[in-house]
């Protein structure tokens, strides 16, 4: 009856070091990065977005600010560097559409985080 111990306790221990082994490379493996609103650290896929993201960025912090003294521009939506999105492309980046995109969302960003604080800046 020795054997079938010794393989009991073989096929325990190897249950038990897969489950370890699921319980901490589980959660590392099935971690994805999903691209929120800055520039992804790697990849050339990103490139295209991340370019025009920053420039967009860039660009909406400036009409912001140009618009704090304009209480009634509500938006940045009949901006025309914002309805183009292609402000600052250059062919190198990718593709034109991926960096339209990313130029709108960094403009956005940047064109309501420079309005609420040119706010709390009034406020005081």
């Amino acid at each position: 009856m020795g054997p079938p111990l010794i393989q009991g306790d073989i096929m325990k221990a190897l249950r038990l070091a897969l489950l370890i082994g699921l319980v901490v490379l589980g959660p590392a493996c099935s971690t994805t990065r999903a691209y929120t609103d800055g520039p992804a650290p790697y990849g050339p896929h990103y490139v295209a977005f991340d370019e025009g993201f920053r420039h967009g960025l860039t660009d909406g912090k400036w009409a912001g600010y140009r618009d704090l003294d304009k209480p009634y521009r509500q938006g940045f939506w009949g901006d025309e560097r914002y309805r183009r999105g292609g402000e600052g492309y250059r062919p190198q980046y990718g593709s034109r559409t991926e960096y339209a995109d990313g130029y709108r969302v960094g403009y956005e960003r940047g064109y309501l985080e420079r309005r609420e604080a040119g706010r709390r800046d009034y406020r005081r």
